[in-house]
């Protein structure tokens, strides 16, 4: 396994920063977040970012946002619709100049206004337009699953990831801690199987029923043992991320301790 931290975790300001920071506590890779004003969007700045990390020798796993439960892939909008498209494009052209070969993506949002079965159609055919600019790009679109009240089961989830795939790249980006408040991890892995492109890591407990639910590898209710073991019989030895927010007090100190978790479980 390959080990990075997602930017939730960065403790400082600005990517070369950070990167030094991961870099230092053993990562393998970090995975940036497009925001909607930050130094992605800016060319000179993301060429820097690379040779930054051609020096401190990290890669990066994907490139992730939060974007998309805004300008959302499944809304009924057309203008939202498209600007979520936008997002994703940007998001597959900094994949491609990072040598991430993979972006993940929200593809849509149910609510009570926005019925599932609408939803699902919308999501289907801005994934599958952001599948074809994949395919252009040598990059996988992979689809997380997160608290969106959709795609609820790993039996849909797959399904939905294989009828995205005709148009393109599509994988699963799986997240173990957003399963584990109304589902088993290991159960989902070893249903998507090959699918899973990328791996999130983060804990939760059970007896918690709000977003303070989630916490630090082995500090919640996640089987990590199973979760390894799914893995491992799912064939997958590609990259962990972290997607944890940094200590409140001296944050930088949480990298290490981390990395050095996630090496315990799965190396």
């Amino acid at each position: 396994m390959q080990f990075a931290l997602n930017q939730m975790g960065f403790p400082a300001d600005g990517l070369g920063r950070n990167a030094e920071l991961v870099a230092d506590a053993g990562y393998d890779g970090i995975e940036p977040n497009l925001t909607a004003d930050g130094p992605l969007w800016d060319d000179d700045s993301v060429a820097a970012f690379a040779d930054r990390l051609d020096e401190l020798g990290l890669a990066v796993p994907a490139v992730a946002t939060t974007l998309h439960w805004d300008r959302q892939l499944a809304s009924d909008d057309d203008a939202t619709r498209a600007a979520g498209i936008d997002v994703g494009e940007r998001m597959i052209e900094l994949a491609a100049e990072l040598g991430a070969g993979a972006v993940l993506v929200v593809p849509g949002v149910v609510g009570e206004s926005e019925p599932y079965d609408e939803v699902y159609d919308r999501a289907l055919n801005s994934v599958r337009a952001l599948a074809t600019v994949g395919a252009e790009h040598g990059v996988t679109v992979c689809v997380e699953n997160v608290w969106n009240d959709f795609l609820l089961s790993p039996m849909e989830f797959a399904e939905f990831v294989d009828r995205a795939s005709a148009s393109g790249p599509v994988g699963a980006y799986f997240d173990v801690g957003n399963v584990r408040r109304f589902g088993h991890p290991e159960q989902w892995i070893r249903i998507l199987g090959d699918r899973i492109e990328r791996v999130h890591v983060k804990d939760y407990r059970t007896d918690v029923d709000t977003m303070e639910a989630f916490t630090y590898p082995l500090e919640g209710d996640v089987d990590w043992p199973a979760v390894e073991a799914a893995l491992r019989d799912a064939g997958y030895d590609g990259w962990v991320t972290a997607e944890v927010p940094p200590y409140r007090t001296a944050a930088e100190r949480m990298l290490p301790r981390v990395q050095s978790d996630l090496s315990y479980l799965f190396s």
